[in-house]
């Protein structure tokens, strides 16, 4: 192996490391925070109302949507924020958004845990097919 090639391997595993962090305090799981169901799946389409962000440390911390559908207005959790920034995607109140995902209570109410959202000619996928979120081990294997 020639000393370009380990030096990229050793700086590849050093960056995962360094990045791995950040993104695993965000595993969903906990006991404060619902389990994705794949049995309690929802296609949601309607008009972003509100865009809030849970603090850190918070149980579903990071990035909400309030969703007006045609009969209800529902909670849609996507992910972490720092996540979201990496695909430098916004979700301005006004915008129309498809969200498939889990329905759950969580406290007295009910969230969606995103599956796939569209806005506009935009898709994000946040899970995998048994619902657990792609951010989850972002970083860690290269």
């Amino acid at each position: 192996m020639k000393f370009g090639t380990k030096a990229l391997s050793v700086s590849a595993f050093a960056l995962a490391m360094a990045v791995s962090p950040v993104f695993a305090s965000n595993v969903v799981g906990s006991k404060s925070e619902p389990t994705y169901n794949p049995a309690s799946m929802v296609d949601v389409e309607g008009t972003i109302t509100a865009v809030r962000q849970v603090p850190a440390g918070s149980p579903l911390e990071g990035v909400h949507l309030t969703v007006k559908a045609k009969n209800s207005t529902v909670d849609v959790y996507l992910a972490p924020a720092d996540f979201l920034r990496i695909f430098k995607t916004n979700f301005p109140v006004g915008n129309d958004v498809r969200v498939l995902g889990s329905k759950v209570s969580f406290g007295s109410s009910d969230v969606i845990l995103t599956n796939e959202v569209d806005i506009g000619v935009t898709s994000i996928t946040l899970r995998d097919g048994a619902g657990a979120p792609v951010w989850q081990n972002w970083g860690t294997s290269l």
